[in-house]
């Protein structure tokens, strides 16, 4: 898949994320080091974005009342610590619950952007 956004020197084809989790947890790792809009640097696989354009989802998810605030410090909480909210490590079924709905909204409109491999 090619980007249509991609700079002329990087003439690499693009790589989709296999889940919408693996993409927040990109986008959160690249705010971590600094902001990098990056699709992959000098990482060996070229991304299908930049990393602000998974924000730019959520951000809209959020505006359009499908997640909430309670949603958006869950994403932001475990996507500092780069994992998944899971019950056998101290998470509640309610921050789980939360986890999988934002991860839901967010994954149909990855797909649709092609961020996210296509099932």
């Amino acid at each position: 898949m090619r980007n249509k956004y991609q700079t002329q020197t990087d003439n690499r084809e693009t790589t989709p994320f296999e889940s919408s989790e693996e993409a927040w947890f990109w986008y959160c790792l690249c705010e971590q080091l600094g902001h990098l809009r990056a699709r992959g640097g000098d990482s060996n696989i070229a991304r299908p974005c930049e990393s602000s354009d998974i924000i730019i989802a959520v951000k809209k998810l959020l505006n359009k009342g499908k997640i909430n605030p309670d949603h958006m410090r869950i994403l932001q909480r475990y996507g500092a610590e780069q994992a998944p909210p899971h019950p056998h490590f101290g998470a509640s079924r309610r921050i789980c619950e939360l986890w999988h709905e934002a991860m839901g909204f967010l994954d149909i409109i990855l797909r649709q952007k092609g961020i996210v491999r296509l099932i």
